[in-house]
């Protein structure tokens, strides 16, 4: 097969910055995670002269002098656009309180000319010879889904042979000529929910909670201090109130409870104190809502987790599993959100599609779905 990534794929530099800001702030709710890379590492003045399956940053290719796909290349990779693909934006009826979604949108593949297709070809060679250092793949699924399924196709054609693809596949022995060895988890259909600023939350945590376990405290108040450890100075809501770094003891194993439970892997055994950094920013940044018993324990978090201007994305939404089954899930992510909407209008989340609980809460609370994700998690 020839080496289509020197031939169609480079690595953007400041010449593409104004066009890359066209495709990313155009429609920033699914574009946060690069619009944080964008904004916190600017395209280098030149195109770097390394080998791309080395480099980490926005790389593309072009059409006629136009930028015709976009990937975030590094441990996680996001493509942004691809050549061909169009995303489908799906209508949602908010007031439907069922656990079902609307029907995905079609993935079908469309008719590409040679050009586009070259394209694909070079970006899936390019992600197959990142090999090892891929974590993830995510992002709209229009252009993760035909990506990752002509990387499958490669590795089938080049099964056997001494081929740069390979590195992907060599986990053992037995594995050695199987791409699927490396991945974790496919999850396809990925919902992505938008919360209209104008939805009024409070109604779902100022109601009495049914059969409450006896160590809950009472809801807190607009500026009561809790156990005289801090003002909240109104940044309360029912149960919930934005965490401070008084509770990052607290947060971190709660934290990782979700991610293992979420992901498949402790983030604290991979990352280290990078992870505990991370929850630091979002403290600090009064990006993270908690609810605590009485014995100051974590019982349920959300967080901002990326976050441009008045847009964030909701993440690491996590009920302890000792307090599943009473009714709690859904006023207190109702009063979580509350308070991230206060600084962050419009949220927005991603959620798997058989996660048939979490679906009726996001939608019992006014989520309405405009797209979908994809994300293809590997082993490391």
């Amino acid at each position: 097969m020839p080496n289509r990534v020197k031939e169609h794929v480079f690595a953007l530099d400041a010449r593409w910055c104004d066009e890359l800001e066209e495709v990313l702030f155009s429609d920033p709710v699914p574009n946060l995670y690069s619009i944080e890379h964008y904004l916190a590492c600017p395209l280098p003045v030149r195109s770097p002269r390394i080998p791309l399956h080395y480099y980490q940053g926005f790389v593309g290719c072009e059409r006629d002098g136009q930028l015709c796909c976009v990937l975030l290349l590094g441990s996680n990779v996001v493509p942004v656009r691809l050549c061909g693909a169009a995303v489908e934006h799906i209508g949602y009826d908010a007031d439907s309180h069922g656990a079902e979604v609307p029907d995905a949108p079609s993935l079908d593949t469309p008719t590409l000319d040679a050009t586009a297709l070259a394209h694909r070809d070079a970006l899936a060679q390019l992600l197959l010879q990142v090999g090892s250092r891929l974590e993830s793949m995510f992002g709209e699924s229009a252009f993760v889904m035909p990506l990752w399924t002509r990387m499958q196709e490669l590795c089938e054609q080049t099964r056997g042979g001494k081929s740069p693809l390979l590195p992907m596949r060599q986990l053992s022995l037995r594995d050695g000529c199987d791409h699927r060895a490396r991945v974790l988890s496919e999850r396809p259909n990925q919902p992505l929910l938008y919360l209209p600023p104008e939805k009024d939350l409070a109604r779902f945590y100022t109601v009495e909670l049914p059969e409450l376990p006896a160590h809950l405290p009472a809801p807190l108040k607009p500026g009561e201090s809790l156990a005289g450890a801090f003002q909240l100075s109104g940044e309360a809501a029912g149960y919930a109130r934005l965490a401070t770094s008084a509770d990052l003891g607290e947060l971190l194993p709660a934290a990782a409870a979700m991610f293992t439970e979420e992901v498949g892997f402790d983030p604290i055994a991979r990352y280290g104190d990078g992870y505990a950094g991370r929850l630091r920013m979002l403290i600090a940044g009064q990006r993270s809502a908690i609810v605590t018993d009485v014995n100051g324990r974590i019982i349920f978090k959300a967080d901002a987790g990326i976050v441009n201007l008045d847009v964030a994305q909701v993440q690491g939404v996590w009920l302890h599993p000792d307090y599943r089954g009473y009714g709690l899930a859904k006023p207190f992510f109702a009063a979580a959100v509350q308070l991230l909407q206060h600084r962050y209008p419009h949220l927005s989340l991603y959620v798997n599609d058989y996660n048939a609980r979490a679906l009726a809460i996001y939608r019992g609370t006014g989520w309405e779905q405009i797209g979908q994700f994809s994300t293809i998690i590997f082993e490391r």
